[in-house]
């Protein structure tokens, strides 16, 4: 048998198809510049062949697979389809522009309104499912700072919490796939939180200043970044763990709460007493502004209801009211649990239908608001149901149904794609793989535009890779998580996004190459806190 570096040929072969779909979407999105969503086709089909030629894998299996992976996607594809709906409402009946307004009226220095805005705000934005990186950036621009910084800082601001965000999906859905516990795991990523979120408040300085913008600004970074870092420790372990979701609401809300503090404490004021320069006329107590109670109503809603189900006797009178009927059996023993009334994205539903009757005002306007929410939902949340596709096509590989149970028939039991990927990953890089393996988190998080996609991607991969070489699988995957969280602000459609709302569609690479620099160091960064926490 050929051999090359002690790896049989065969093995080498086999990696490389195993890993094609992943290079495949990376070089389409990056090398090419097509869109995610049709990556994320090409990706699937690809998977599904390569499964299929390669794998032992039935074409029957591979199709009940990517079903199974559609249906399992469903925490995170509809959240982000029903998100959408939501700040596409908010947006076309001026209950955006009014929070805007009111947000641009705090008075506060440069560097404050970096860390407050992007930093408390975004990740209080992020947690409930909003979208900082098209809310911002406007905002941003209205107080002076460049193109540049207005499109990079509202796609960083938030990403040391991403594991938190849309109510902790990145963390819950993969523990409700793959059987983990989501408050330990949420524990363990929430250790990384506040060096992360530190060094990522000070990369922002630099972005928008340089060096010299971390010595004027280094107070309030250390300040917003620290809290949000332990907060986020402080609340996944006092909170029950039916509100994990909450972690990131609450870690905002303090990080905002904490930076006004500081204002207070030097005795500046809180509010602005006339007009932000270039801000334009529309102020709070204007009578174009919605009130900002009303613009709120949305959000409020939404928090309220989240608390309120994350009561266990709630929680478990909601799910027995559909009961099994929720209970989708796709192939002999697998089946998915949709729990419906259970997630996230069934309140976003139902928090905007309640506040639709405040807000939208006519029935035209609500046409307009659902052509236009199809317009924006109907490619990312395609996006997000074909990356679960994808990796459920790699877990599945090699598997068939005997006796009603779809499993490894004897010998094949590496003969999947996962496995193979995990045992090549383990065997070439040894003990230095929980060097690379955050970089994995950043490489699928950049490629799918989602951490929640990438960590469902890699679970198998880390999984036999950890297994092999002996390591503690949570840490290593809490590192993953933490490393996608990272590179999320990176991904080209969130940069796209950003740019786009301020017709600044030129500098999205400028924007992407000079956050690079802090998302590369912030993975390296992660890497050797990783490497710290397994020593101890």
């Amino acid at each position: 048998m050929s051999m090359e570096a002690g790896i049989p040929l065969n093995s080498i072969i086999l990696f490389f198809m195993a890993i094609l779909p992943i290079i495949v979407i990376f070089a389409g999105i990056v090398c090419l510049k097509k869109s995610g969503t049709l990556m994320a086709v090409t990706g699937w089909l690809l998977a599904m062949i390569v499964a299929v030629l390669f794998f032992n894998t039935s074409p029957v299996i591979a199709l009940y697979a990517s079903a199974s992976g559609i249906l399992a996607s469903f925490g995170i594809s509809l959240m982000v389809l029903f998100t959408i709906l939501q700040v596409t409402m908010m947006d076309l009946t001026g209950a955006i522009r009014s929070i805007s307004e009111y947000i641009r009226s705090i008075a506060a220095e440069r560097y404050e309104q970096i860390m407050i805005l992007n930093v408390g705000f975004g990740s209080f934005l992020v947690s409930i499912g909003a979208t900082p990186v098209t809310m911002l950036p406007p905002i941003m621009m209205a107080l002076g700072f460049s193109p540049v910084a207005s499109v990079a800082l509202p796609c960083l601001g938030y990403d040391p919490l991403t594991s938190f965000s849309l109510l902790a999906v990145p963390i819950t859905l993969p523990a409700a796939i793959f059987g983990f516990d989501a408050v330990v795991m949420g524990s363990q990523v929430a250790l990384f939180l506040p060096v992360i979120s530190t060094g990522l408040s000070l990369g922002m300085l630099w972005i928008a200043d340089g060096v010299d913008g971390i010595k004027k600004g280094w107070v309030p970074a250390l300040l917003a970044g620290l809290t949000l870092g332990i907060f986020a420790i402080v609340f996944v372990n006092i909170l029950p763990a039916s509100a994990i979701g909450l972690v990131g609401v609450f870690s905002g809300l303090v990080t905002i709460l904490v930076l006004f503090l500081h204002r207070a404490v030097r005795g500046r004021p809180v509010l602005a007493r006339k007009p932000v320069a270039g801000a334009g006329d529309a102020m709070p107590g204007d009578q174009g502004l919605m009130p900002l109670g009303k613009a709120v109503l949305p959000w409020a809603l939404l928090v309220i209801l989240v608390v309120v189900i994350s009561i266990p006797d709630i929680q478990s009178s909601l799910y027995h009211i559909l009961g099994d009927a929720q209970v989708i059996t796709v192939v002999a023993d697998r089946a998915v649990d949709l729990k419906l009334m259970n997630q996230a994205y069934f309140w976003v539903v139902v928090s905007t239908l309640v506040a639709a009757p405040f807000l939208v005002q006519s029935r035209d306007e609500g046409k307009k608001i659902a052509t236009l929410w199809l317009k924006r939902a109907w490619s990312p949340t395609l996006a997000a149901a074909l990356f679960f596709a994808i990796a459920y096509v790699m877990d599945w590989s090699g598997q068939t149904v005997v006796n009603n149970t779809l499993t490894f028939v004897s010998g094949s039991n590496d003969l999947n794609m996962n496995a193979v990927i995990g045992f090549s990953l383990a065997m070439v890089f040894g003990i230095a793989f929980p060097v690379i393996s955050p970089l994995l988190g950043m490489f699928g998080s950049f490629v799918s535009g989602s951490e929640t996609s990438s960590n469902v991607m890699f679970y198998g991969i880390l999984q036999k890779a950890t297994s092999v070489l002996s390591l503690d699988f949570s840490k290593v995957y809490a590192a993953h998580m933490v490393a996608g969280g990272i590179a999320s602000g990176i991904a080209p459609a969130k940069i796209i996004n950003a740019a786009s709302v301020i017709d600044q569609s030129a500098i999205e690479g400028e924007a992407i190459r000079k956050s690079a620099v802090v998302v590369v160091l912030l993975a390296l960064l992660t890497s050797a806190l990783l490497v710290l926490f397994l020593l101890v």
